[in-house]
């Protein structure tokens, strides 16, 4: 065999190996979406409990926008997908015409992060709440929106929660500031509770039922657009549950060691030597690409070497 076989040889196997590891790509794909927590209710009824969503740029101009979110917010929780959601150009810009299916010339409200947004093409950022809601009153425009200081929390069974209700009033110039809400009464999945909000607009409620909840008020004095929090409960840590989660703790450290302990044995009575254990597992391409390479080039070396020097 003649050098440039030699050469040829070893070039074309080092690169069937490098083609049999796996390629990694310089850098992760930009994100094209955003994640965002959206609630839609309809004339005091909650139909979307704070919900996440992935929103896109649906017109791909590099913004995240009010409408684009309702849109997928229908698209994903509507019973009839984005048929429920329309939205027309007016003298105000952008505006919605139809919000979970209701047409109603107009009366509608959406808020982001508790404030009043100024039309529907208002940015949107991760991490943003998005709340939209039809209007009861669809004449005098009365409703109010309201909002508790936390969107969603987990607790312990029979652990106490300190919430704040507050409301978005306008001012004689329409220019909007917040009130608590005093005097509400608290639901729980959509039922009276004995929860009632005092003069600063606090309550200290306490739920006993595992699992999720929908926390909301009504108010005799403000027609208020529902406020929606969504509270787990989990179950209380008893005494049996600590002992197993230690019991499970010692099983898998004594596990551990005993697994250290072999394979420190084992590379103790290979002496360097390798046999079939002492292989790759199944996907660490990597460093078996790296030993057949080094055979290769230390084969084709010792090669071209011998017939140098016959020659």
């Amino acid at each position: 065999m003649n050098k440039k076989k030699i050469i040829s040889t070893i070039c074309g196997a080092a690169l069937a190996v490098s083609a049999a590891a796996p390629a990694f790509s310089a850098s992760a794909e930009e994100s094209d979406s955003i994640k965002i927590t959206v609630g839609i209710t309809n004339a005091g009824s909650i139909e979307l409990p704070n919900r996440e969503l992935i929103v896109y740029d649906r017109d791909n101009d590099g913004k995240y926008t009010i409408d684009e979110a309702l849109y997928y917010a229908h698209e994903t929780y509507y019973s009839e997908g984005t048929a429920g959601y329309a939205a027309e150009q007016s003298d105000w810009g952008l505006s919605l015409k139809t919000l979970w299916g209701v047409t109603n010339g107009g009366s509608y409200g959406y808020y982001v992060n508790d404030t009043m947004s100024m039309g529907l093409t208002d940015e949107l950022k991760s991490g943003d709440y998005l709340y939209a809601y039809v209007y009861q009153d669809t004449t005098g425009f009365s409703d109010k929106y309201s909002y508790f200081n936390i969107k969603d929390t987990a607790l312990k069974h029979g652990e106490p929660l300190e919430i704040t209700l507050n409301a978005v009033l306008f001012d004689e110039n329409w220019m909007p500031y917040t009130e608590p809400v005093k005097n509400a009464r608290i639901t729980i999945d959509n039922s009276d509770s004995p929860f009632v909000t005092d003069e600063n607009g606090k309550a200290l409620l306490s739920l006993d039922v595992i699992g999720d909840h929908v926390i909301s008020a009504k108010s005799d004095d403000l027609l208020l657009a529902p406020p929606v929090m969504i509270v787990n409960i989990n179950a209380a840590e008893t005494e049996s549950d600590i002992t197993a989660t230690t019991t499970a703790s010692e099983t898998t450290t004594a596990a551990a060691n005993t697994t250290t302990k072999a394979a420190s044995n084992a590379n103790a009575n290979s002496s360097g030597s390798s046999s079939k254990t002492d292989a790759a597992k199944t996907g660490d391409s990597a460093p078996v690409a790296a030993i057949a390479l080094a055979a290769l080039l230390a084969g084709g070396t010792a090669v071209a070497f011998r017939r140098k020097n016959n020659d």
